[in-house]
């Protein structure tokens, strides 16, 4: 009921913010498999900010949809399009913005995760969507309202009236999967005695800036050409958990952290087929959590040298307090990553006092980088970009 007004809706901007789970972004995805059949003759361009984010969003948001409702379709993989009758999904991210600007015939256009794109990028996508089409041309913009991360969106959209914009607020309430609702519910329940900003964000899907960032790492280009060594850390998950593998770099003191792997719904096999699609090497160290010792031994009968982690009484502070001494660098295109560290803060008191405890949320990226540097600076005996002693991997 919440959802359903919007797939006639003709404003040029469909502003769709909510909580966790809420449902957004498949209303989004149906509002365009919909149009195909009732309009025809549509190329729609759907976009997250990273190209390489689109396989396990976007695109498989879509490709659901064909499939759960046996609609046949073709998906172009290395090309990154479906062709269904007259319509065509072209995805992109904005990593060459030059190659936004020759793609022609776009009828309409959906931003997921809008908080992860600049005013710029925004503009830029807005100024593509001109040519004659066959009906309305409209935006679609889909995201959680992190204020720190897009206050233009918030600026542009919602501190102000815009008579050709439409802003439909949802939470996870309004999902209308039975399933899906209790599970996420539960989750982000669970935010309530947490962190107050996040519940608000994810739960109600409130504006809200968490505050007390703990990292304040910067995004680079690409990892340097040449290194000392280099090795991987990784986090188990399932579920609406997302499974994380992050590739890390040294070079004398200096670390860049690159996204591998992120993603939910993997079993182990699962996890070991997208490590193999990334290029993990299968002999390279790769620490997971010790606390899944079942976990770890599926994944080294797979081939890969997998390692627990080095954990101790409180190792997630002493951890953190380690990785605050050293530089960090996070390879450009590792938006999950990027995402998480902008979000990661320390947990408030009652009396709104930041406390030395970070809040255990939205993460998995991030242990897997503390498990990865913590575990591998233990293990090698690297002091001051010197290595002590080497561990053959098994």
């Amino acid at each position: 009921e919440s959802f359903s007004p919007l797939l006639e809706n003709r404003k040029r901007y469909l502003v769709m913010v909510g909580g966790g789970g809420s449902g957004k972004s498949e209303c989004a995805a149906r509002k365009l498999v919909y149009r195909s059949k009732v309009e025809g003759h549509h190329r729609w361009l759907v976009m997250r900010k990273i190209r390489r984010t689109l396989a396990d969003s976007v695109i498989k948001t879509i490709r659901t949809v064909f499939t759960d409702n046996a609609i046949p379709h073709e998906y172009l993989k290395s090309e990154r399009r479906i062709l269904w009758g007259s319509n065509e999904f072209v995805f992109e991210g904005m990593d060459d913005p030059e190659k936004i600007k020759s793609i022609k015939g776009i009828t309409g256009v959906w931003l997921e995760e809008t908080t992860e794109f600049s005013k710029d990028d925004f503009m830029q996508i807005d100024l593509r969507l001109r040519e004659p089409g066959p009906a309305y041309h409209q935006i679609i913009m889909s995201f959680n309202p992190v204020e720190a991360e897009a206050a233009w969106l918030k600026e542009m959209f919602f501190d102000r009236v815009d008579p050709n914009a439409l802003v439909h607020h949802s939470t996870v309430d309004d999902n209308p999967i039975p399933e899906v609702r209790e599970r996420y519910r539960a989750q982000l329940d669970d935010l309530k005695d947490k962190d107050d900003a996040f519940y608000q964000i994810y739960r109600h899907g409130v504006w809200a800036a968490p505050q007390g960032r703990i990292f304040q790492w910067d995004v680079v280009p690409a990892p340097p050409a040449k290194y000392d060594d280099r090795w991987n850390g990784g986090d188990f998950g399932y579920s609406v958990n997302p499974a994380a593998v992050i590739r890390i770099y040294r070079r004398a003191d200096e670390y860049w952290v690159e996204e591998m792997v992120y993603q939910a719904g993997l079993t182990n096999q699962g996890l070991c087929v997208e490590m193999d699609n990334a290029g993990v090497p299968r002999d390279e160290f790769t620490y997971f959590d010790s606390a899944e010792p079942k976990s770890i031994a599926e994944i080294r009968d797979y081939g890969f040298n997998a390692q627990p982690s080095d954990k101790g009484p409180d190792s997630l502070r002493a951890g953190i307090d380690k990785m605050r001494t050293l530089k960090i660098h996070i390879v450009a295109g590792s938006q999950n990553l990027i995402n998480e560290a902008n979000r990661y803060h320390w947990r408030k008191d009652k009396a709104g006092h930041l406390t030395a405890e970070p809040v255990k949320a939205f993460d998995h990226g991030l242990d897997a980088v503390r498990y990865g540097i913590i575990s591998h600076v233990k293990h090698t005996g690297i002091v001051f970009g010197v290595v002590k002693r080497n561990i053959k991997p098994d």
